[in-house]
């Protein structure tokens, strides 16, 4: 079992990556601090299940990951989608969502669909090898290294060279 310095050190250390992660797959800020307190709740309760096979943040990571993907599944998620597409609302204003706005690449790859997507965020953002990603998504190098090439191909057609020496600059 945990002890409370032990839970805040393992939230403190780990919970801005994890937002971030978690932004990147389901777009919505609110429902990634929802994603990320279910995660941490999960592993809080689930501890003495960790082998400790990989570190703590590939642990963290992987079931941010798949909380992720439940949560697109879900009908929260396409009923929140639809209700902004109505309400046609500006999402609040956070930090990390302005950066992301600001730059246009970042739009481009938020724009791709989710497969394409975590490729280009955890190999470009979060600087992972295409093993580290394979493994980390239970997937074959060249599935990796597949969904990568078309993840780039598809952000090609958007980007012109005028746009990436800006993006150079940023």
């Amino acid at each position: 079992m945990l002890t409370n310095e032990e839970m805040h050190h393992y939230m403190d250390t780990h919970s801005p990556y994890l937002l971030q992660l978690s932004f990147m797959y389901v777009k919505d800020w609110s429902s990634s601090e929802d994603i990320v307190q279910e995660v941490f709740i999960q592993f809080f309760k689930t501890f003495d299940q960790y082998e400790q096979r990989a570190s703590v943040k590939t642990y963290l990571t992987k079931m941010t990951i798949h909380k992720c993907y439940d949560y697109l599944r879900s009908f929260a998620s396409r009923k929140k989608t639809l209700m902004k597409v109505i309400a046609q609302k500006q999402p609040v204003s956070y930090e990390f969502q302005n950066l992301a706005e600001q730059s246009k690449l970042m739009q481009y790859v938020l724009d791709l669909p989710m497969k394409y997507r975590e490729m280009i965020i955890l190999y470009y953002y979060e600087e992972l090898t295409t093993s580290e990603i394979a493994m980390l998504l239970s997937l074959s190098d060249n599935t990796v290294k597949t969904r990568l090439r078309r993840a780039r191909v598809r952000l090609k057609i958007h980007i012109t060279n005028e746009d990436w020496r800006e993006l150079l600059h940023e």
